[in-house]
């Protein structure tokens, strides 16, 4: 810090090379998904699936091997920093960006990143957990004509109570920094309370560095900074737009004293303290060489994220495929022969795809069977082809974006909320695609060994579910996901995926239905305009979180709201039994505890069992609490009539509620219940555990 220039330190909040030090510049790129984005540009890469399929595996170590491919892969393009993971929560299935993060359960969200963080950072590769904070939305409004991927995103104000904020919102956060030691944290385009989340001090000192005792830095979203002096002052280190950090912009706010020389020194001292803890300045720059990737073990942890994430969702029979039975397959679906992946920054280019009827074609080639495809452009040529086939497979896909929301959960062309692609790819976007729930049910008439394969980034309605066989969720599952899908087909894997996220049966169900406009996606505040650097003006809408901390499940079970399939559900192709539920309390001043169960594998097939644990916590006066919440998992494979003992700990957070009048976590004293099943409808196993000197019977 004393041997650099007044112009090198400035620099460091923007990342350019401090040439009086021999500092070298600090380069980051997309990734959630693997190294794409502007900074990747065309260069490909391993495509991995979706975040939400990789969610839906319920299985930490699956998360850091991911992880660790995308670490690799960052690094061997030269990059410093990955601007990810994406852990924000599904409030709204109709969220853009729903694919890109873990599905709408905190704690969920909250151990999968810290598993993906592990692995990427242990590739010498900073992880960079956004968008900080209740960033929940792209927006309804469409892509803006000024400001394209921006969307709605920078003009919403987001209103939450504190319990809601700390429990739902800040937990994933929360986990990243503390358990897995995020070298940083992105801050949001979003107001919180009338604060930009980059200019928000309690965001990013009284939470971040405070509370959570963080020593790394807070760089912002893609020109989220435009407020120099307040993001400054507020603890913002790192602006990767150029767009309010320029030396200008900087040595203005010196000059003028609305930043002191304190606070600045501050900011650069902050980020070159975790360069040096986190081994940047260890070893040369990262040669970006592509030929590093080891590409075939790149690609089988890609597929085995595909597979472990695959929800098998319904299944009278027709799955895995039969060949002494089936003997001529339909494919059926314009998805079939597309690649399917989520759009905007987080776009990779692939080293190559897969797609569905590719997969299923070369799968079924295997066994002998005959396949035939028709895109469903034409309902009697597609109702005409099932019914002269063993089986018909319908592939739907939706496709989300960032920058917009989608318009409804139906599979239509309307509800398709568009989005860019990069490069553009028009053929395959949702609007393309016409009426799939029409083609599905058409489809199942015409056949009723009928199986949907669903590539969507988050759910969809499933009208016609009564009406097939088997309905299988992939997500987005990568560039080898048509050859993932098809080992779940015929059952070379076994579908190792449970739900991160309720499907509805209808729209009027979803937590935020009940809240109308005003809580998602907002309503205009009349009395206000806000400006950004640009200096246009803008709408501005006010968004109420008013469901609080009954988001996602939650809301189902507390509403009594029956969903079409609940979280955590997936079926296997064997079967298991939950048995001997033990509670071992522990022994220290605060709750704590070890809860096992026995798995037993009942069937005839190996497959994966994926115990978890709820709690339900004792209400408090001016307190509600959700009938479960999650709070531990596993995931275990057994061969048939395999048992094994599986071990969930508890810890004092496990029993905690954020408590507003305190301003902390509090643990409720009472009797809580423990339940331990295969979703968060299915919950065989109960006990109880007394806290805070309760006694339970």
């Amino acid at each position: 810090m004393n041997a650099m220039t007044q112009s090198d330190k400035v620099g460091v909040l923007t990342g350019r090379e401090a040439a009086d030090v021999g500092m070298p510049a600090i380069k980051w790129t997309d990734g959630a998904v693997g190294p794409g984005g502007a900074q990747s540009q065309t260069s490909p890469a391993t495509a991995m699936p979706a975040a939400i399929a990789l969610a839906a595996n319920f299985d930490q170590s699956t998360a850091s091997a991911y992880g660790a491919v995308v670490g690799a892969e960052v690094k061997h393009r030269g990059f410093d920093g990955d601007w990810g993971p994406t852990v924000n929560i599904m409030r709204t299935p109709l969220g853009g960006r729903t694919f890109e993060a873990y599905g709408e359960d905190p704690f969920l969200s909250g151990q999968t990143a810290v598993g993906w963080i592990d692995g990427l950072q242990a590739q010498g590769v900073m992880a960079d957990v956004k968008h900080f904070a209740a960033n929940n939305q792209e927006g309804q409004y469409g892509v803006s004509p000024i400001f394209g991927v921006y969307g709605a995103r920078p003009f919403v104000n987001v209103h939450v109570d504190p319990r809601a904020l700390h429990e739902i919102e800040l937990t994933p956060f929360e986990a990243a920094v503390t358990q897995a030691h995020s070298a940083t944290v992105m801050c949001s385009y979003n107001m919180l309370e009338g604060h930009y989340a980059c200019a928000s001090p309690f965001l990013l000192k009284d939470t971040f560095r405070s509370l959570w005792g963080s020593d790394g830095f807070v760089v912002s979203d893609f020109l989220a900074c435009h407020e120099t002096e307040a993001d400054l002052n507020a603890g913002m280190n790192f602006d990767i737009g150029n767009s309010c950090y320029t030396a200008p912009q900087v040595e203005a706010a010196l000059a003028d004293g609305s930043v002191t020389a304190a606070t600045f020194q501050a900011r650069v001292f902050e980020i070159v303290r975790k360069l040096f803890a986190f081994g940047f300045f260890d070893h040369p720059t990262w040669p970006a060489d592509i030929s590093q990737d080891d590409r075939p073990a790149d690609a089988a942890v890609a597929d085995r994220a595909g597979e472990g994430g695959a929800v098998l969702l319904r299944n009278s029979g027709a799955l895995p495929v039969n060949p002494k039975k089936v003997h001529s397959i339909a494919v059926i679906g314009p998805a079939a022969s597309q690649y399917i992946h989520g759009n905007g920054s987080s776009l990779v280019t692939p080293y190559e795809t897969t797609t569905a009827l590719a997969g299923i074609t070369a799968r079924a080639a295997k066994a002998g069977i005959r396949v035939s495809y028709d895109e469903g452009r034409t309902p009697e040529t597609a109702k005409a082809l099932a019914s002269s086939s063993d089986l018909a497979i319908v592939v739907a896909a939706d496709t989300e974006s960032e920058g917009v929301d989608q318009r409804c959960m139906s599979l239509t062309a309307q509800c398709g909320g568009g989005g860019q692609a990069i490069p553009p790819n028009p053929q395959s976007t949702q609007t393309t695609f016409g009426n799939q729930d029409e083609l599905i049910s058409s489809v199942a008439a015409a056949n009723p060994n009928t199986v949907v394969v669903l590539e969507t980034g988050a759910p969809v309605l499933t009208p016609w579910r009564e009406s097939i066989n088997a309905l299988l969720e992939a997500w987005y599952p990568g560039q080898d996901g048509g050859n993932a899908i098809a080992r779940v087909l015929f059952g070379d894997s076994d579908p190792g995926g449970r739900l991160p996220a309720t499907f509805p049966k209808t729209e009027a169900d979803l937590p935020t239905a009940s809240g109308g406009a005003a809580a998602y996606p907002g309503t205009v505040n009349s009395e206000h305009e806000c400006e950004l650097h640009f200096s246009v003006p803008c709408p501005y809408w006010d968004e109420t979180y008013s469901e609080g901390v009954f988001d996602g499940y939650r809301w189902y079970d507390g509403q009594g709201i029956a969903p079409a399939f609940p979280f955590g559900f997936g079926l296997s192709y064997t079967r298991f039994r939950y048995s001997e539920l033990a509670i071992a309390p522990g022994l220290g001043a605060e709750p704590s505890a070890s809860v096992s169960v026995t798995v037993t594998n009942t069937g005839r097939r190996s497959g994966w069992a994926v115990p978890e644990l709820y709690l339900g916590l004792p209400p408090q006066p001016g307190v509600p609490q959700p009938p479960n919440q999650l709070k531990g998992f596993a995931k275990v494979q057994l061969a048939p009539g395999q048992s094994q003992r599986v071990s969930m700990p508890l810890n004092p957070r496990s029993f905690s509620y954020w408590s507003d009048s305190a301003n902390g976590w509090r643990v409720a004293p009472g009797c809580v219940k423990i339940r331990v099943g295969s979703s968060s409808r299915t919950l065989p196993l109960a006990g109880k555990m007394g806290v805070g000197g309760v006694t339970c019977s």
